[in-house]
């Protein structure tokens, strides 16, 4: 569940100093409200005790999703001037991020390195549309008894494609697999990322085993 600790902050409306709490560890996969208030905007606004003002005010904290191997080290947009910097000292806390899950590798991805809240809520958002279309092009595909296969999530973010892949029954490799995207397409081209994902099936360099499954 999330972390919080206290920082001191000073409201820039009056001048108040206070301490107030924030988030320094978020499951995404099990802080639901958190994770809509970093898509709402609302995560880092505060309320001054004083005057009342609603105020915004950035603190560093992690953003873990292992649903999704989200590893996301997230810091003020202010760091971005001593980006590189910032970046090597959250380096140094990769791995004992990972250790404290079970497993440890393979649990979390590459790690990722956000400075402002707008840069994870934007990868969050886009998440979110391409989980809203699997879950529509996966209904189409159980409907013509084809099997899903899982993409690995940061390939699918990467590609813009969904986050599984459909397969004729029985059958397997890329060209079963750009057959079944196809016809699905085909009933319905509102699915943006289906036709992405049949664009890199096209590709000379997607391999018949495709690469980008989750094994």
């Amino acid at each position: 569940m999330a972390t919080k600790g206290v920082f001191r902050v000073e409201c820039p409306n009056c001048g108040e100093s206070f301490d107030a709490d924030f988030w320094t560890v978020v499951r995404g996969d099990r802080d639901h409200d958190v994770r809509e208030l970093i898509l709402s905007g609302e995560f880092d606004l505060l309320m001054c005790p004083k005057c009342s003002a609603m105020i915004q005010h950035e603190e560093p904290f992690i953003y873990l999703d292992p649903t999704k191997e989200t590893l996301a080290f997230v810091m003020p947009e202010s760091y971005q001037d001593k980006k590189d910097e910032w970046i090597k000292r959250m380096e140094a806390d990769v791995e004992p991020v990972r250790a404290s899950f079970a497993g440890g590798k393979g649990i979390l991805g590459e790690p990722q390195y956000f400075f402002g809240l707008g840069q994870l809520s934007a990868m969050l958002q886009s998440d979110q549309d391409r989980e809203e279309e699997t879950e529509v092009m996966e209904f189409m595909a159980r409907e013509e008894g084809f099997h899903l296969l899982p993409v690995k999530p940061a390939a699918a973010r990467e590609l813009d494609i969904t986050f599984s892949i459909p397969m004729p029954a029985g059958l397997s490799g890329r060209a079963a697999a750009l057959q079944a995207a196809e016809s699905l397409y085909a009933k319905n081209d509102a699915l943006g990322r289906l036709k992405k994902l049949i664009d890199v099936l096209k590709k000379d360099d997607c391999c018949d085993h495709i690469h980008f499954l989750k094994k």
